[in-house]
């Protein structure tokens, strides 16, 4: 089966997105990037491979049929104390994002809390997490 193990994220301003999420979520950098396409940085949470790249021209940010240099839709984020992971990323600049609908996502048992990262990126986080995602 397979497992999501890398997510890509356009970003503006890779040095601030990667102290976002290196301070906001507790990631890893694992590497940098300076190719002919773009820059950024690779980061890690030990299981998934978040890459923020900052892309040179249009063509190597073409996706969903047009160019995108910044965001993806949303990415979800288990963590173990929600008040404490609250805490964390808002104190890295997250915005609380709610919205209508979200209870009816808990009627279902999908209980998470939604922010805005830079870019406008949305971050899910869960204490319960998401159908076949890996226990903490």
């Amino acid at each position: 089966m397979a497992r999501i193990s890398h997510i890509a994220i356009a970003v503006s301003d890779p040095e601030a997105a990667r102290d976002f999420y290196v301070n906001g979520l507790g990631l890893e950098v694992v590497g940098e990037l300076d190719s002919p396409t773009a820059l950024g940085y690779y980061l890690s949470d030990g299981h998934v491979n978040l890459a923020l790249l900052k892309f040179k021209s249009d063509e190597p940010a073409m996706t969903e049929g047009a160019p995108r240099h910044a965001g993806i839709h949303h990415f979800g984020v288990k963590v173990e104390n929600m008040e404490e992971a609250r805490a964390q990323i808002e104190a890295a600049g997250a915005v609380h994002r709610p919205y209508e609908g979200v209870e009816e996502m808990e009627k279902r048992g999908n209980v998470e809390i939604k922010f805005y990262g830079p870019d406008g990126v949305t971050v899910d986080l869960s204490e319960d997490g998401w159908a076949g995602t890996i226990s903490m």
